[in-house]
């Protein structure tokens, strides 16, 4: 069985669903928000906080076109990420430290080789590769070569584009990964969630781990992909919704979201149970006692040969089975039998 282990936590087929807060740039450059989303993060219940890591000038040209609609127009990609950038190696080393300090497990997506070496010198318990990302191989590589857990989402991919991807890995020994299905649409429509895609990646890559990086709205899509098999979840996160300068503060969970969605996948997790062969435990006196069984329709004596006619088929089934009817007819009782009584074995005998 397949299991990571980050910190202290494990992801793994029979651990609980992992939850990421995706914090993103929701700091909006500042660490005092920054610091304030690690407090809110941690009060929510998550299992970590993740964040990015970026400079806007490594990152794209300035002439780039923004990819999503958030309806703000004469607006690059340049203009949104270099208001987002400002955060210091400073600032990053009080991040990770105050994160330490709440106990909570805190990452980032880096976007550039620099920011890997600055993630690295701070000795972050694991990687993510976003989606866009997914074909940038030497970055991959970069990342690999650090052999700490990678999660690495699928948006916008083709099957042979993650195969790519996971070889990179492969060729560096690096095998914690931990897939993530996504839709990179923000925000992504509930019929575009494509769930189903889950189910898909853990057929095509039994030997890793099948999570989802989820855009939709509220929680309840997230929620129902655990019934597909996600074992992890990521979710955008903020402490306020008001907030604008990041633009993705409008897709995200606030801390109390955050814990119905944890309430939510505690409860498709448990009530999703397993498989059908095998003894279930709350059955047991529905099954003694609701299923019915051959009982004696009068009195029987010692001797008598048994024939339909002494028989009736009751509850409960503590008795012989009625699917050995045509066995039981043509025995001899072994010993009296009350009338209304479930037959066994033991009051049969052949001669």
């Amino acid at each position: 069985m397949v299991e990571i282990k980050i910190g202290s936590k494990i992801i793994g087929e029979n651990s609980d669903c992992f939850l990421i807060a995706e914090a993103g740039a929701n700091h909006e450059g500042s660490i005092e928000k920054a610091l304030e989303l690690i407090d809110e993060a941690k009060n929510s219940g998550v299992d970590a906080i993740k964040f990015q890591t970026y400079s806007a000038s490594n990152l794209t040209t300035k002439t780039a076109p923004k990819y999503w609609d958030d309806g703000i127009s004469n607006e690059t990609q340049f203009d949104v990420f270099s208001k987002l950038d400002t955060l210091t190696v400073s600032d990053w080393q009080k991040i990770f430290d105050y994160a330490k300090k709440r106990d909570i497990l805190c990452f980032s997506t880096p976007f550039d080789e620099e920011s890997v070496d600055l993630l690295d010198s701070l000795n972050v318990p694991a990687y993510k590769i976003a989606s866009a990302d997914i074909t940038h191989l030497p970055l991959i590589r970069k990342v690999a070569k650090k052999m700490k857990p990678i999660f690495i989402s699928t948006g916008m991919s083709t099957m042979d584009e993650i195969h790519d991807a996971i070889s990179i890995f492969k060729e560096e020994g690096n095998n914690k990964i931990i897939i993530m299905h996504c839709i990179t649409s923000y925000p992504t429509e509930p019929k575009d969630a494509n769930l189903e895609m889950i189910s898909i990646l853990k057929k095509e890559f039994p030997e890793y781990i099948i999570g989802y990086s989820d855009h939709t709205l509220g929680i309840d899509i997230a929620a129902f992909s655990v019934l597909y098999g996600s074992k992890c979840i990521e979710k955008h996160f903020t402490y306020d919704k008001e907030l604008s300068i990041s633009r993705d503060h409008r897709l995200s969970l606030n801390a109390d979201e955050f814990r119905h969605l944890k309430r939510r996948i505690q409860l498709i997790e448990i009530s999703r149970g397993n498989r059908r062969d095998i003894s279930f435990e709350p059955e047991d006196n529905a099954v003694k006692y609701a299923r019915r069984s051959i009982v004696s329709k009068t009195s029987i004596s010692k001797g008598t040969k048994i024939t339909k006619d002494l028989l009736m088929i009751k509850r409960p089934g503590t008795g012989i089975q009625p699917k050995a009817l045509d066995d039981v007819i043509g025995m001899i009782a072994a010993k009296d039998i009350d009338e209304d009584v479930p037959i066994t074995w033991h009051d049969l005998t052949k001669k």
